[in-house]
């Protein structure tokens, strides 16, 4: 194994952390209430991973549909969105840190793979989701990070899984990719001829559910893969 790509939100960072800070922000803007706010993200967040289940938009566009959509819900122009992402960076602690990421982000790193971070976006822009990993101390064990309005593409395209391959001139079969969402980390890395790793939270063990899957607790299951897949290439 010679690529471990990770996705950021709910894998290394927690994803609530962040909308919970950009609800109040984007509230404290409008001049509205938070939970009418919440529930605004929280149907456009549903609405977006609906079409990207379906590879349906513009990848090229990915950041400015989702931007768009809320505010148009919420009814405010979409610059209030932009604010509003840019202060809940500004605003969250460490506590947007998953336990145990950064330590299985240096384990890995440590064991002589290249180490990538593949993410898609929503409301905000993949350098303000580098500039947290950054700020945490968890850029110092990743290679190089391919985001959704960077790459111009989305998981599950294949294009987002394909790109770090040809930047690192490594195989599919010779990278793995974990995530939590199923459709678009497991499933998006298995169409592309990766090793795929779901993280489920409700998942007891580590366990096999693919010929090149697993499914895995939380994201130190990763350390388990690799394991098993390196004594596996050995017979």
């Amino acid at each position: 194994m010679k690529l471990a790509s990770f996705d950021v939100w709910n894998t290394l960072l927690d994803i609530n952390v962040m909308l919970d800070a950009m609800a109040v922000e984007l509230s404290n803007l409008m001049g509205a209430c938070t939970v009418d706010v919440v529930e605004g993200m929280t149907l456009t967040r549903e609405r977006i991973k609906r079409m990207r289940a379906k590879t349906v938009g513009d990848p090229s566009r990915a950041l400015e549909e989702s931007q768009e959509l809320l505010a148009e819900l919420l009814g405010i122009d979409v610059g209030l969105v932009k604010r509003a992402a840019a202060r809940a960076v500004l605003r969250v602690g460490d506590g947007i840190v998953l336990p145990g990421a950064k330590e299985t982000l240096k384990e890995v790193k440590k064991r002589g793979l290249k180490v990538t971070v593949t993410g898609n976006v929503m409301f905000w822009p993949g350098s303000y989701t580098r500039l947290l990993l950054e700020c945490f101390g968890m850029m110092d064990y990743i290679d190089k990070t391919f985001f959704a309005d960077e790459v111009l593409a989305y998981k599950p395209m294949r294009e987002m899984f394909e790109k770090p391959l040809r930047v690192f001139g490594v195989e599919p079969e010779e990278a793995v990719h974990i995530g939590d969402t199923k459709a678009e980390d497991f499933e998006g890395a298995l169409r592309a001829g990766m090793w795929a790793v779901w993280i489920n939270p409700e998942a007891e063990e580590v366990r096999r559910i693919h010929e090149r899957g697993f499914e895995v607790p939380s994201v130190e299951g990763i350390l388990e893969v690799l394991g098993e897949i390196e004594k596996e290439k050995t017979f």
